[in-house]
């Protein structure tokens, strides 16, 4: 039943083609052995090449190298081979200005687009041409499941997040040129667990998952019960199909962004995006808004921009004051100048 819903989720969102390379970050928990387990049922049907990458974040010694060994030997009972990385995420996170918990996050995904640029390098260097070519074949698949879904777009509720934040985890995202997809998004944790249980497959169980140690798991373990107990007992359901609202109405209006963006863009590069001050002042707030994110996000920067920052940049391209700069998370700004807005990543 779960192997038909994936392949369902897949097929209907194009997650994964004929002939494609696939990065996935396999932790050894029940969700990412589960993905593992229907990729390698699917290899064949669809000639896709799996690899796997598994980080170690130095967090949990001993239960850490448990799960590594469990990791590589799974992997090599089904014949593929695993990368491992292994870093001190206590240390990263002092030296990023971050938690442990953002450090671990960056450190996997850091690890995943590295194994995807190796292996478009690779492809490059067989068939010639640049790795950029190669890179819509490769994509990276994580193993976030439906209650992650319900779970996060509640955590972005009482954070204060924007509609967009409301369509919550999305099946498929652009990021340093790469595809990252999550084909068990509609697939429950209980169906995960009871999946692994049917296979045999014995996952490793991060006993963390079970403290309220950070705000997600708090969410997990205590208010989601809570409310299920309380008020809604459909809670999960409640919170997906308003996922599922927000983001058929987030994707028609980021199409429409996009065909506005191209109309005002004047000029683009790696490092900078210069659109027509005039244009982009005179349309509706909330069509410049999505402007100006998509352009960040062409440059890099697909995350933590806030409202306030939006609506200083705001600020700025409406009231006709230049020169003006706005500063964005990591370096980035905007920058109003002779009739143009740029947007611009930071400086190398």
């Amino acid at each position: 039943m779960i192997f038909q819903k994936v392949q369902e989720t897949i097929a209907s969102h194009n997650l994964i083609k004929s002939d494609e390379h696939i990065v996935l970050g396999l932790s050894g928990g029940p969700d990412s052995v589960c993905l593992f387990h229907i990729l390698l049922r699917l290899r064949q049907t669809l000639g896709i090449r799996l690899h796997p990458v598994h980080v170690n974040h130095g967090l949990r010694p001993g239960a850490a190298e448990r799960d590594q060994n469990y990791v590589k030997e799974l992997c090599w009972e089904h014949g593929v081979s695993c990368k491992v990385i292994a870093a001190d995420c206590r240390e990263l996170a002092g030296a990023w200005h971050m938690t442990s918990e953002e450090a671990g996050r960056k450190l996997r995904y850091d690890a995943f687009y590295d194994e995807a640029r190796q292996i478009a390098e690779k492809l490059a260097a067989e068939h010639g041409g640049s790795p950029d070519d190669f890179s819509e074949h490769i994509r990276i698949a994580v193993a976030h499941n439906a209650d992650d879904q319900a779970e996060t777009i509640l955590f972005r509720v009482l954070r204060g997040t924007g509609t967009d934040g409301l369509a919550g985890i999305a099946y498929e995202r652009k990021e340093r040129g790469f595809s990252v997809i999550r084909p068990i998004l509609d697939i429950p944790r209980k169906e995960i667990e009871e999946y692994c249980r049917e296979h045999d497959l014995s996952p490793v169980e991060d006993h963390t998952n079970h403290q309220s140690i950070y705000t997600r798991n708090k969410i997990r373990l205590e208010l989601l019960p809570e409310l299920e107990k309380e008020y809604n007992e459909n809670v999960r359901g409640a919170l997906l199909r308003l996922g599922k609202i927000a983001a058929s109405d987030s994707d028609y209006l980021q199409q429409f962004a996009e065909e506005a963006l191209q109309e005002f863009l004047r000029e683009t590069s790696s490092d900078e995006v210069v659109l027509e001050r005039d244009g982009l002042a005179g349309i509706h707030e909330a069509l410049r808004h999505r402007i100006l994110l998509q352009s960040f996000a062409r440059l890099g920067l697909a995350s933590d921009i806030s409202a306030e920052r939006i609506a200083a940049a705001d600020r700025i391209i409406e009231k006709k004051q230049a020169p003006k700069t706005v500063e964005f998370p990591r370096g980035y700004r905007v920058t109003v100048a002779g009739g143009l807005v740029h947007i611009c990543a930071p400086k190398k």
